[in-house]
């Protein structure tokens, strides 16, 4: 009887083993973000990520987009993401480079005088000869995404465009940004120009800490003058202003190559979300499949915030110095560059197509 007994006791406690070994399998696929060549390293720095990556609902299922990466910009916390670590073609979501590095230059009240080159650049509306204060052209840089605009800068900061493509990477590989690699200042097409919804974020998030740059791009529209007294009225290609409340910014993108593009940031009652959205078919999609997500998004912060655990979470997020982004994949056919993922919030430590439109 009692050899029964044993028996018995031994498959319980073999069942409650096995049981607790799928749990904990479970808990690492969780932590890892999915499946994939390597892990989000969002997903993998954060203590209690809400959803695992690729997190979809039926509604989100339906959206076209062949990426994105949605954030609570107060915890860290992924809300949902779709291939965020897979390589595309970044577009003018390019320009946000080039925008922090003109930020941080010091030169912001220097004169950047426009070269054959830049006023030559495709789908570009400057003009050879035009003089503008750096700060000003940003503007144009940013707003309705001059791609000519975003040539100058790059020749004035780095003396010539190659350079300056040299300053962007070396920006990029010093946060981190381990999977992408950049041919230009604005964001044409080219196939060793490319990027991740991952990266895109850690960008985004980097350069709405610039005052300068979080200013720039919350304007709707902007009137500026060149050095001679034009007036240019500039007027910001983010559908988001005007139609969806709390937007503050932050880029566009768009070719054939790329699809619609749109890393954008929404501030309400307290709460903040970042989002990158990448490949949108038809291109204008990008503004409505947004606002699908935020609205997921506002949702689910919603929910979680009834979890005291999240709560303070929010707080020990905003208490900490060093935030970030991050990642991979593959989607265009590019060199995929070498490098281990980093944590979220290690960050701070430290396209062969014609483009579909100039405004992009």
């Amino acid at each position: 009887m009692k050899f029964k007994e044993t028996i018995l006791k031994y498959r319980i406690l073999c069942a409650l083993t096995t049981c607790i070994i799928i749990a904990c399998c479970h808990n690492i696929s969780f932590a890892a973000g999915g499946p994939g060549p390597g892990p989000s390293i969002y997903s993998a720095a954060l203590d209690n990520p809400a959803f695992p990556s690729d997190t979809v609902d039926a509604q989100l299922k339906k959206l076209s987009a062949g990426a994105w990466l949605m954030i609570d910009a107060n915890t860290g916390t992924i809300l949902s993401s779709k291939n965020p670590d897979k390589i595309m073609y970044p577009a003018s979501m390019t320009k946000m480079m080039t925008c922090i590095l003109a930020c941080e230059s010091g030169r912001l009240n220097e004169v950047v005088t426009i070269s054959a080159e830049a006023a030559a650049t495709p789908y570009g509306n400057v003009k050879k000869g035009e003089k503008y204060i750096l700060h000003d052209l940003l503007y144009r840089v940013m707003l309705p995404s001059d791609n000519g605009a975003a040539h100058a800068v790059g020749e004035f900061l780095g003396n010539d465009s190659i350079t300056f493509t040299m300053m962007m990477n070396a920006k990029a590989k010093a946060l981190h940004m381990n999977n992408t690699h950049f041919v230009n200042a604005h964001g044409l097409p080219d196939d060793d120009h490319y990027s991740t919804a991952s990266d895109m974020m850690r960008l985004m998030k980097y350069c709405l800490k610039n005052r300068t740059f979080a200013e720039i791009v919350s304007n709707q529209t902007r009137d500026i003058k060149t050095l001679a007294g034009t007036p240019i009225h500039l007027k910001n290609t983010n559908k988001l202003f005007g139609r969806y409340e709390g937007c503050i910014g932050v880029k566009t993108g768009t070719t054939r190559a790329a699809g619609g593009c749109l890393a954008s940031a929404v501030v309400r009652n307290g709460m903040k979300i970042y989002l990158v959205i990448m490949k949108c078919e038809p291109a204008r999609e990008r503004t409505d499949e947004s606002i699908v997500l935020y609205n997921k998004g506002f949702e689910m912060i919603k929910m979680l915030s009834k979890n005291p655990d999240y709560n303070k979470k929010k707080k020990g997020h905003a208490s900490k110095k060093s935030m970030g982004g991050s990642t991979q994949g593959t989607g265009v056919p590019v060199r995929r560059p070498k490098g281990d993922m980093m944590h979220y919030n290690d960050m701070m430590r430290t396209q062969g197509d014609v483009p579909m439109k100039h405004r992009n």
